[in-house]
């Protein structure tokens, strides 16, 4: 028997249906302003020669349901490397079927075979329900640590190089 979910790693046909989902997510968010339409780029970004980012989709019954969108980073304290989660988000038709879930042990795995020693993300102070979610799963939401960002001209300015 088949099951009705399958997780797969994106292929470059899935980049029109990547940034559907990326604007989904964002809408729900209310960050839909910030979203840089740029498809180019992302592919380049995902499946160029140095990818940045990895996606993650889930299928459910052939249908692309969610996805997740995660890239390595590097813990100097614990000397190992980190898998961050950039995205996670399940179309609303498809919730409560086990895809996030399914989604986030796919997570585990890939960090177990990268030797990570943490997988982190943030989470919107406004999505109890998400933050449930994550708790109950056994993630820790650290109270004492906040976000700091620099982005846009921002960065430049701080290096004192002139941007656009």
């Amino acid at each position: 028997m088949v099951s009705l979910l399958q997780i797969r790693a994106a292929q470059p046909t899935d980049l029109p249906e990547i940034l559907k989902l990326i604007r989904e997510l964002a809408i729900f968010e209310e960050l839909e302003h910030q979203v840089v339409e740029d498809p180019d780029l992302l592919a380049e970004h995902l499946f160029g020669r140095q990818p940045y980012a990895y996606v993650q989709i889930a299928e459910w019954e052939g249908a692309i349901a969610g996805y997740v969108l995660y890239f390595l980073t590097y813990s100097s304290f614990r000397k190992q490397p980190s898998l961050y989660l950039e995205d996670l988000f399940v179309r609303p038709a498809y919730r409560r079927q086990g895809i996030a879930t399914a989604l986030l042990r796919q997570l585990a795995t890939i960090a177990v075979e990268q030797q990570c020693g943490r997988v982190e993300w943030a989470v919107l102070d406004w999505n109890q329900r998400a933050i449930a979610f994550y708790e109950g799963l056994g993630a820790k939401v650290l109270p004492d640590w906040r976000i700091c960002r620099l982005e846009g001209s921002a960065i430049g300015n701080f290096a004192g190089i002139l941007t656009a």
